[in-house]
């Protein structure tokens, strides 16, 4: 299937009289250059200069990349005992704005004219397997014996990467631009919304402590809880990765003694799933941290509005790196549309 896209602005145009009707390039007006090959993406972009038209067009390529544009809160909802109103938090969303600083690899310039002060560009991107962008990027990189991350190692992106490579290397997550990489000795390669989420992944720690959801799929306004069972005593931190990279705080540290439950039974709070779309599943990554000592949870906060319309709030890198010094399982759960 080929695919192209293209993005155009109406310019205003004020003065004495009628607007001077824009008068685009044929070429550019009914977009006729296209795709050969199904991993081609064409991009179109206009400005009033060059940069500003080639940035617009490489936007546009990304955001053909990267179609994401709302977040996914699983809200906890609390329910009052004099039976009054619920007073619950409501799901918030937040769009995934794609800059023109985005690191995109293979971008080629297909055509660009001038016309009326206006510049018209074409840019075509070779959306490659990533593995093949890696191997043109940096060669064939030395095997030798790296400290790689506990978590990524265990991903199914990072498992085809170094399966395909021939080589474990040492991959880090990389947030910039507003948008998520995959960085290998400062070189960065835009993660697609299909390679990012191959980043979530379920990994059981039985060795410290069991993991369990109380439902393993669950559907559009679902309650469920969580189970801990340790070995030891220590404090379990809860947190959650939602399908875009936001990270939220769910439980700070609690003490735990054999079995512990979150919310507890005694609780009058309680998980809900929720969707992105209406119609459309999606995905989060739970994530129980294992200490001896209360952890330090100050990095993280608790959903809210204005948490989801910061960038500060896409912490998935920043937690990956944290449970690398630590006990820790995950839990991926999908929740499917009713």
């Amino acid at each position: 299937m080929k695919i192209f896209l293209y993005f155009f602005i109406t310019l205003l145009f004020h003065g004495c009289g009628n607007p001077k009707p824009q008068s685009y390039p044929q070429w550019y007006k009914n977009k006729e250059i296209h795709s050969t090959l199904k991993y081609e993406i064409i991009g179109y972009g206009e400005g009033r200069t060059i940069k500003e038209a080639e940035a617009l067009a490489k936007e546009n390529i990304a955001q053909t990349l990267i179609s994401k544009v709302n977040s996914s809160f699983s809200i906890i909802k609390t329910t009052k005992i004099d039976n009054k109103q619920s007073n619950y938090n409501k799901n918030s969303k937040s769009k995934l704005i794609v800059t023109s600083k985005l690191n995109l690899q293979n971008l080629k310039t297909l055509k660009q004219e001038m016309n009326d002060g206006v510049f018209y560009v074409a840019l075509q991107y070779q959306n490659l397997d990533l593995a093949h962008r890696i191997k043109t990027v940096i060669g064939h990189p030395k095997c030798i014996e790296q400290s790689t991350n506990t978590y990524l190692s265990k991903t199914p992106l990072i498992q085809k990467l170094n399966a395909s490579l021939s080589c474990e290397l040492d991959f880090k997550l990389d947030r910039r631009n507003e948008s998520w990489y995959l960085n290998y000795k400062e070189h960065l390669f835009l993660l697609s919304n299909d390679e990012f989420e191959e980043l979530f992944t379920s990994i059981n720690n039985s060795d410290d402590f069991e993991f369990l959801a109380s439902k393993k799929i669950l559907l559009d306004g679902d309650n469920f809880y969580f189970t801990f069972n340790a070995k030891t005593d220590g404090y379990i931190t809860l947190l959650n990765v939602y399908e875009n990279g936001i990270v939220t705080l769910l439980q700070p540290s609690i003490p735990t003694k054999n079995t512990l439950q979150i919310p507890s039974k005694d609780s009058s709070n309680y998980f809900e799933a929720g969707l992105v779309k209406d119609g459309t599943d999606t995905y989060d990554l739970y994530v129980a941290i294992f200490t001896k000592q209360p952890l330090d949870t100050s990095r993280f906060e608790y959903a809210s509005e204005e948490l989801a319309e910061s960038e500060l709030a896409y912490k998935f890198d920043e937690l990956i790196r944290v449970i690398n010094t630590y006990k820790y399982s995950s839990l991926l759960l999908r929740t499917r549309a009713k």
